[in-house]
Protein backbone atom coordinates (compact mmCIF):
# COMPACT_ATOMS: atom_id res chain seq x y z
CA UNK A 1 0.00 0.00 0.00
CA UNK A 2 1.42 3.81 -0.84
CA UNK A 3 1.69 6.04 1.73
CA UNK A 4 0.79 9.82 1.27
CA UNK A 5 3.11 11.66 3.63
CA UNK A 6 1.31 14.88 4.42
CA UNK A 7 1.72 17.69 6.45
CA UNK A 8 -1.61 19.79 8.34
CA UNK A 9 -0.67 23.65 8.62
CA UNK A 10 -3.63 25.80 10.76
CA UNK A 11 -3.28 28.25 13.53
CA UNK A 12 -6.36 27.45 15.12
CA UNK A 13 -5.91 23.96 17.06
CA UNK A 14 -9.36 22.98 16.57
CA UNK A 15 -9.36 23.16 12.73
CA UNK A 16 -5.85 21.47 12.74
CA UNK A 17 -7.20 18.43 15.13
CA UNK A 18 -10.01 18.20 13.08
CA UNK A 19 -7.92 17.52 9.70
CA UNK A 20 -5.73 15.45 10.97
CA UNK A 21 -8.45 13.38 12.33
CA UNK A 22 -10.21 13.37 9.15
CA UNK A 23 -6.53 12.13 7.32
CA UNK A 24 -6.60 8.92 9.69
CA UNK A 25 -9.53 7.91 8.52
CA UNK A 26 -7.31 7.40 5.33
CA UNK A 27 -4.91 4.14 5.76
CA UNK A 28 -3.03 5.57 2.35
CA UNK A 29 -2.34 8.78 4.04
CA UNK A 30 -0.03 9.22 6.99
CA UNK A 31 0.71 12.82 8.84
CA UNK A 32 4.27 13.24 9.29
CA UNK A 33 3.94 16.75 11.01
CA UNK A 34 1.70 19.50 12.00
CA UNK A 35 1.80 22.62 12.32
CA UNK A 36 0.84 26.11 13.74
CA UNK A 37 2.16 29.10 11.04
CA UNK A 38 3.93 29.65 8.41
CA UNK A 39 7.31 29.37 9.68
CA UNK A 40 7.22 25.65 11.49
CA UNK A 41 5.35 24.64 7.55
CA UNK A 42 8.24 25.77 5.62
CA UNK A 43 10.95 24.09 8.26
CA UNK A 44 8.66 21.07 7.78
CA UNK A 45 8.35 20.83 4.34
CA UNK A 46 12.21 21.40 3.67
CA UNK A 47 12.64 18.80 6.54
CA UNK A 48 10.02 15.92 5.68
CA UNK A 49 9.39 16.24 1.87
CA UNK A 50 5.65 15.21 1.91
CA UNK A 51 3.29 14.52 -0.96
CA UNK A 52 0.55 16.58 0.39
CA UNK A 53 -0.47 20.00 2.58
CA UNK A 54 -2.70 21.10 3.51
CA UNK A 55 -2.62 24.57 4.40
CA UNK A 56 -4.33 27.13 6.00
CA UNK A 57 -4.66 30.42 4.02
CA UNK A 58 -5.13 32.84 7.25
CA UNK A 59 -2.26 32.78 9.74
CA UNK A 60 -0.16 35.74 11.74
CA UNK A 61 2.72 36.55 10.52
CA UNK A 62 2.92 34.81 7.01
CA UNK A 63 -0.01 33.28 5.08
CA UNK A 64 -0.50 30.19 3.70
CA UNK A 65 0.68 31.98 0.34
CA UNK A 66 3.67 33.03 2.03
CA UNK A 67 4.42 29.51 2.64
CA UNK A 68 4.56 28.39 -0.97
CA UNK A 69 6.60 31.46 -1.66
CA UNK A 70 8.97 30.43 1.27
CA UNK A 71 9.27 26.39 0.27
CA UNK A 72 9.55 27.95 -3.37
CA UNK A 73 8.85 25.17 -6.48
CA UNK A 74 11.11 22.75 -6.79
CA UNK A 75 10.13 21.69 -2.50
CA UNK A 76 6.33 22.52 -2.61
CA UNK A 77 4.39 19.69 -2.28
CA UNK A 78 0.68 19.50 -3.50
CA UNK A 79 -1.70 21.64 -1.95
CA UNK A 80 -4.73 22.39 -0.51
CA UNK A 81 -5.83 25.39 0.99
CA UNK A 82 -8.41 25.96 3.59
CA UNK A 83 -9.93 29.44 4.63
CA UNK A 84 -13.12 30.68 5.98
CA UNK A 85 -12.82 33.43 2.74
CA UNK A 86 -13.65 32.35 -0.51
CA UNK A 87 -11.82 35.29 -2.06
CA UNK A 88 -8.71 33.58 -1.74
CA UNK A 89 -10.20 31.05 -4.71
CA UNK A 90 -8.89 32.55 -7.54
CA UNK A 91 -5.34 33.58 -5.83
CA UNK A 92 -5.10 29.67 -4.80
CA UNK A 93 -5.61 28.14 -7.92
CA UNK A 94 -3.16 30.88 -9.99
CA UNK A 95 -0.20 28.78 -7.64
CA UNK A 96 -1.47 25.70 -8.58
CA UNK A 97 -3.15 24.22 -5.60
CA UNK A 98 -5.09 20.84 -5.59
CA UNK A 99 -8.06 22.08 -4.11
CA UNK A 100 -9.34 24.98 -1.82
CA UNK A 101 -11.39 24.12 0.99
CA UNK A 102 -14.08 26.69 2.25
CA UNK A 103 -14.92 26.70 5.71
CA UNK A 104 -17.51 25.35 7.19
CA UNK A 105 -16.42 22.36 5.15
CA UNK A 106 -18.27 18.53 5.77
CA UNK A 107 -16.48 15.19 5.96
CA UNK A 108 -17.40 14.53 2.82
CA UNK A 109 -16.79 17.80 0.78
CA UNK A 110 -13.03 16.78 2.76
CA UNK A 111 -12.50 13.46 1.57
CA UNK A 112 -13.12 14.78 -2.04
CA UNK A 113 -10.28 16.87 -1.73
CA UNK A 114 -8.04 13.89 -0.49
CA UNK A 115 -9.30 12.02 -3.70
CA UNK A 116 -8.63 15.09 -6.01
CA UNK A 117 -4.78 14.89 -4.45
CA UNK A 118 -4.64 11.60 -5.04
CA UNK A 119 -5.35 11.75 -8.05
CA UNK A 120 -2.38 14.47 -8.82
CA UNK A 121 0.41 13.05 -6.80
CA UNK A 122 -0.93 9.28 -9.39
CA UNK A 123 -0.11 11.61 -12.22
CA UNK A 124 3.38 12.61 -10.96
CA UNK A 125 4.37 9.17 -9.46
CA UNK A 126 2.92 7.39 -13.05
CA UNK A 127 5.68 6.69 -15.21
CA UNK A 128 3.50 6.51 -17.97
CA UNK A 129 2.80 9.70 -17.88
CA UNK A 130 5.97 11.64 -18.04
CA UNK A 131 7.18 14.71 -20.08
CA UNK A 132 5.12 17.37 -21.89
CA UNK A 133 2.18 14.90 -21.82
CA UNK A 134 2.45 15.41 -17.44
CA UNK A 135 2.31 19.02 -18.51
CA UNK A 136 -0.54 19.15 -20.80
CA UNK A 137 -2.64 16.88 -18.28
CA UNK A 138 -1.94 19.12 -15.41
CA UNK A 139 -2.54 22.45 -17.25
CA UNK A 140 -6.00 21.45 -18.44
CA UNK A 141 -7.22 19.88 -14.85
CA UNK A 142 -5.40 23.40 -13.25
CA UNK A 143 -7.43 25.76 -16.30
CA UNK A 144 -10.54 23.61 -15.68
CA UNK A 145 -10.16 24.22 -11.70
CA UNK A 146 -10.10 28.11 -12.22
CA UNK A 147 -14.15 28.37 -12.86
CA UNK A 148 -16.61 27.41 -9.63
CA UNK A 149 -17.74 24.04 -10.04
CA UNK A 150 -20.06 24.13 -7.49
CA UNK A 151 -22.16 26.98 -6.03
CA UNK A 152 -22.80 26.21 -1.93
CA UNK A 153 -25.65 28.29 -1.43
CA UNK A 154 -26.73 29.34 2.35
CA UNK A 155 -30.17 29.66 3.13
CA UNK A 156 -31.67 29.75 6.88
CA UNK A 157 -28.82 28.12 8.43
CA UNK A 158 -28.95 25.38 5.84
CA UNK A 159 -26.27 24.97 2.98
CA UNK A 160 -27.03 23.65 0.18
CA UNK A 161 -24.46 22.63 -2.74
CA UNK A 162 -25.11 23.15 -6.11
CA UNK A 163 -23.08 21.64 -9.23
CA UNK A 164 -22.97 23.96 -12.13
CA UNK A 165 -23.16 20.82 -14.04
CA UNK A 166 -26.53 20.66 -12.99
CA UNK A 167 -28.03 24.41 -13.73
CA UNK A 168 -29.69 24.55 -16.63
CA UNK A 169 -29.70 28.45 -17.26
CA UNK A 170 -29.17 31.20 -14.74
CA UNK A 171 -31.56 34.29 -14.27
CA UNK A 172 -31.09 37.58 -12.87
CA UNK A 173 -33.71 38.66 -9.62
CA UNK A 174 -32.24 42.02 -8.12
CA UNK A 175 -29.03 41.81 -5.95
CA UNK A 176 -29.95 38.13 -6.66
CA UNK A 177 -28.72 35.51 -9.32
CA UNK A 178 -31.88 32.34 -9.52
CA UNK A 179 -30.16 29.40 -9.99
CA UNK A 180 -32.35 27.15 -12.15
CA UNK A 181 -31.54 23.17 -12.12
CA UNK A 182 -34.16 20.36 -13.49
CA UNK A 183 -35.59 19.57 -10.00
CA UNK A 184 -35.72 23.20 -8.28
CA UNK A 185 -33.74 26.23 -8.05
CA UNK A 186 -32.06 28.57 -5.53
CA UNK A 187 -31.25 31.92 -4.56
CA UNK A 188 -28.06 33.05 -4.92
CA UNK A 189 -26.80 36.72 -3.33
CA UNK A 190 -24.11 38.06 -6.07
CA UNK A 191 -24.59 39.77 -9.39
CA UNK A 192 -24.93 38.63 -12.88
CA UNK A 193 -22.01 40.08 -14.14
CA UNK A 194 -20.22 38.54 -11.49
CA UNK A 195 -21.55 35.12 -11.62
CA UNK A 196 -20.70 35.26 -15.52
CA UNK A 197 -16.85 35.30 -14.20
CA UNK A 198 -16.78 32.13 -12.05
CA UNK A 199 -18.20 30.15 -14.93
CA UNK A 200 -16.47 28.51 -17.71
CA UNK A 201 -17.50 30.56 -21.15
CA UNK A 202 -17.23 27.01 -22.91
CA UNK A 203 -19.93 25.77 -21.32
CA UNK A 204 -22.11 29.12 -20.37
CA UNK A 205 -23.51 31.50 -22.33
CA UNK A 206 -25.09 34.74 -22.19
CA UNK A 207 -28.02 35.10 -24.44
CA UNK A 208 -29.68 37.98 -22.19
CA UNK A 209 -28.78 40.76 -20.14
CA UNK A 210 -30.40 39.09 -17.43
CA UNK A 211 -29.71 35.28 -18.76
CA UNK A 212 -27.10 32.54 -18.67
CA UNK A 213 -27.75 29.31 -20.00
CA UNK A 214 -25.98 26.11 -19.98
CA UNK A 215 -25.01 24.98 -23.37
CA UNK A 216 -25.44 21.24 -22.33
CA UNK A 217 -29.06 21.44 -21.49
CA UNK A 218 -29.77 23.57 -24.48
CA UNK A 219 -32.23 21.45 -26.50
CA UNK A 220 -33.25 23.50 -29.40
CA UNK A 221 -32.48 27.33 -30.87
CA UNK A 222 -34.82 28.78 -33.26
CA UNK A 223 -34.32 32.03 -35.19
CA UNK A 224 -37.36 34.10 -34.74
CA UNK A 225 -36.34 37.47 -36.48
CA UNK A 226 -35.85 40.95 -35.08
CA UNK A 227 -32.56 39.61 -33.74
CA UNK A 228 -34.04 37.06 -31.14
CA UNK A 229 -33.47 33.51 -30.72
CA UNK A 230 -35.86 31.82 -28.84
CA UNK A 231 -33.86 28.72 -26.62
CA UNK A 232 -35.56 25.74 -25.74
CA UNK A 233 -34.19 24.21 -22.20
CA UNK A 234 -34.17 20.81 -20.91
CA UNK A 235 -35.98 21.32 -18.46
CA UNK A 236 -38.87 22.79 -20.77
CA UNK A 237 -38.54 26.74 -19.93
CA UNK A 238 -38.51 28.79 -23.61
CA UNK A 239 -36.14 31.77 -23.09
CA UNK A 240 -35.95 34.49 -25.62
CA UNK A 241 -32.43 36.02 -26.05
CA UNK A 242 -31.70 39.63 -25.93
CA UNK A 243 -31.11 41.66 -29.14
CA UNK A 244 -28.09 42.78 -28.52
CA UNK A 245 -26.75 40.07 -28.09
CA UNK A 246 -27.34 38.49 -31.51
CA UNK A 247 -23.51 37.91 -32.82
CA UNK A 248 -21.99 36.30 -29.86
CA UNK A 249 -25.01 33.70 -30.08
CA UNK A 250 -24.87 33.39 -33.84
CA UNK A 251 -20.95 33.05 -33.53
CA UNK A 252 -21.26 30.16 -30.94
CA UNK A 253 -24.30 28.49 -33.04
CA UNK A 254 -21.99 28.91 -36.03
CA UNK A 255 -18.78 27.66 -33.81
CA UNK A 256 -20.77 24.66 -33.00
CA UNK A 257 -22.28 23.87 -36.29
CA UNK A 258 -25.41 24.68 -35.46
CA UNK A 259 -26.26 27.47 -37.89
Amino acid sequence: MRTIRTIVVDDEPAARSRIARLLGQDPEVDVIAECRNGTEAIEAVRKHRPDLMFLDVQMPQMSGFDVVTGVGPDRMPFVVFVTAHDRYALKAFDVEAVDYLLKPFDDDRFHLSVDKAKRFIDMRTNTKLTGKLMELVRDHINTRSKFTEVFVIRDKGREHKVAVDDLVFLRAEGNYVHLQTKERHHLHRVTMNNVQEELDPERFLRIHRSYLVNSAHVRGVRYTGNNEFIFTMSSGEHIVSGRSYKEEIAQRLKDQGEA
